[in-house]
């Protein structure tokens, strides 16, 4: 009896289907990163490096790492959605996707303390409904609720004093 491999038609069926999740899944927050960082150019950052920092100011290196953890977070979050047929849940993490790259647009294109401020309190409207609808699964649970905690527990507070401190 002859076994099925990668080079038999069923082989190609699977790994054209194993290529579709992975696009499904890593498409969107790779295009994400790469379109959301194509608004923050070296005048941007430099105006950013200009700003008072408040004291709970990380290192860049840490948003970086932030950054690359949320992109893969949020990568988990679709797989489990994509596998689960749950497209209430794809739908809001794409929406989350898209408000976290807008928001790039609102503080670093528009070099706009205030506006990513305000930003990011639309912000939490999508992202905490993704938490919500990702309640069912323990996956993305745990995936997910770090950058929530981050969001809520870092993000607005800094923001705000960032805003705060260069109102001018």
């Amino acid at each position: 009896m002859r076994q099925l491999g990668a080079g038999s038609t069923l082989g190609r069926v699977r790994r054209s289907g194993r290529i579709k999740v992975a696009a499904a899944v890593a498409g969107p927050p790779v295009a994400a990163a790469v379109l959301g960082n194509a608004f923050i150019g070296m005048d941007s950052m430099r105006w950013f490096r200009e700003l008072r920092a408040p004291r709970l100011q990380l290192p860049m290196a840490a948003f970086g790492a932030v950054g690359a953890a949320y992109y893969v977070q949020l990568g988990v979050v679709l797989y489990r959605a994509y596998h689960r047929d749950d497209r209430h849940v794809r739908h809001l993490a794409l929406v989350v996707l898209v408000g976290n790259e807008l928001w790039n647009v609102a503080f670093f294109g528009g070099r706009s303390a205030r506006s990513g401020f305000l930003g990011l309190l639309l912000f939490l409207g999508p992202l905490l409904s993704l938490q919500k609808a990702v309640a069912d699964d323990p996956v993305s649970v745990l995936a997910l609720t770090p950058y929530t905690v981050w969001v809520i527990g870092y993000d607005v507070p800094w923001v705000y004093r960032l805003w705060r401190l260069n109102r001018g």
